[in-house]
């Protein structure tokens, strides 16, 4: 873990009765906008079932929209990413957002990281793709349940992460970082579910065994392989500019108890993080009072807060640019100059520093809002990634990339 974990200070949050009046009169005004469905896109540029995504576009939108991927449940072993007609995730189309329901690659084929490898290609796509759909690649929120919620709050701390990148697609060049997370009830640190569903008074807990659906996930049984289960826990990854979080979880779950979520948001508060946990109670795994539609609206508070305006630094791309008499020879692990490297985002402040492998680099930004950082950068490591930093006067942005190589 790259944090100490120091005394926490839990909290529960709840919005003022007037801020829920004033989204429910929004959603109501808007819940019988249309949308347009694409079905069955792959995002891998392959011909797997499970490298396919739905995406669902508001019909009618004249600006680039904020983009929120859902990413179902099922113990990673069982799911799709089928919506029915009336599903409640399908408000948000509805009222403005695009809406990406993506499927993973389940435990009957392939064991962690698998599945987060998948998921980071699917929001490589999204911003690879991002102009050809009006979709705004530096608004991208996930929002996940149970086993989905598990892999969105992966891809909330694992921004800077080498071995969960993965190479699936041929987007490599392009960011993996989300802006917002939703955390449904997902597990965290497997280690403890079974100590904590006693705890919580749950009977019939077995997680530790062979069989488990975490224990199938990281293909040993939890407690035999610690190091491995580590390399799945979202605290592992955990640092302060993560994306903000909202957590909910029902109060009497006993298929992922309450404290998997509790413990995830109480290192988070620990470190400073923006976060906030809901216990919902009466509820279980899931069910009505997670859908209803008060609840929806505090999601659609979070969603509106975080994705409706961002101005955070995002890179979306990085492109290294050789001498043409060079980039024949140039490879992983060669040492030398780079010419140029270009970095294509958004929100950048004209005081912005660039960090390179962390190493501080001259710079300078050109009409089209991109950023051009001159100088040596020496070796480039046999994975093909570039530890890339950018920092405005009072915001940072961080992550790892395998660039696109040109000649120039």
């Amino acid at each position: 873990m790259r944090m100490q974990k120091n005394q926490s200070n839990v909290k529960l949050i709840q919005l003022p009765l007037c801020f829920v009046l004033a989204v429910l009169v929004s959603s109501v005004a808007t819940a019988q906008n249309t949308f347009t469905k694409i079905p069955d896109i792959s995002y891998a540029n392959d011909t797997l079932l499970r490298h396919k995504l739905d995406l669902y576009i508001p019909d009618g939108a004249t600006a680039p929209l904020p983009v929120i991927v859902w990413i179902h449940g099922g113990g990673w072993a069982i799911g799709d990413k089928s919506l029915a007609a009336d599903a409640y995730q399908l408000r948000y189309p509805r009222n403005g957002y695009a809406l990406v329901s993506i499927n993973y690659r389940l435990t009957n084929q392939a064991i962690f990281p698998a599945q987060i490898h998948d998921s980071k290609a699917a929001i490589r796509w999204i911003r690879a793709n991002a102009a050809q759909y009006n979709l705004d690649p530096t608004r991208i929120g996930v929002w996940g349940s149970s086993a989905g919620g598990h892999l969105v709050a992966l891809l909330g701390t694992s921004n800077d992460v080498v071995d969960l990148e993965g190479s699936v697609g041929t987007n490599l060049q392009y960011s993996s970082r989300v802006q917002a997370v939703v955390d449904w009830f997902g597990p965290t640190d497997f280690l403890q579910m079974d100590t904590q569903a006693i705890a919580q008074g749950c009977s019939g807990s077995n997680h530790n065994s062979p069989g488990s659906p975490e224990s199938v996930l990281v293909g040993c049984p939890i407690q035999t392989c610690p190091t491995v289960v580590q390399r799945a826990n979202p605290l592992t990854y955990l640092t302060i500019d993560d994306p903000p979080f909202f957590i909910q979880h029902g109060n009497s779950d006993c298929t992922v108890p309450r404290g998997q979520s509790q413990i995830l948001y109480n290192l988070m508060q620990t470190a400073g993080h923006d976060s906030t946990l809901t216990l919902i109670p009466g509820a279980g795994h899931g069910g009505i009072q997670f859908s209803a539609e008060s609840n929806m609206l505090l999601l659609d508070a979070f969603y509106n807060a975080k994705l409706r305006n961002s101005f955070s630094p995002l890179v979306n791309s990085i492109t290294i640019y050789r001498k043409k008499s060079e980039v024949n020879h140039f490879r992983t692990g060669s040492p030398g100059s780079i010419y140029r490297i270009v970095l294509s985002g958004a929100n950048f402040q004209n005081d912005a520093k660039v960090l390179i492998n962390g190493v501080a680099k001259g710079a300078s930004f050109t009409n089209g809002g991109e950023i051009n950082v001159y100088g040596v950068i020496g070796r480039i490591p046999a994975s093909g990634v570039i530890s890339l930093q950018v920092k405005n006067s009072n915001e940072s942005y961080s992550n790892i990339f395998r660039p696109e190589i040109r000649a120039e």
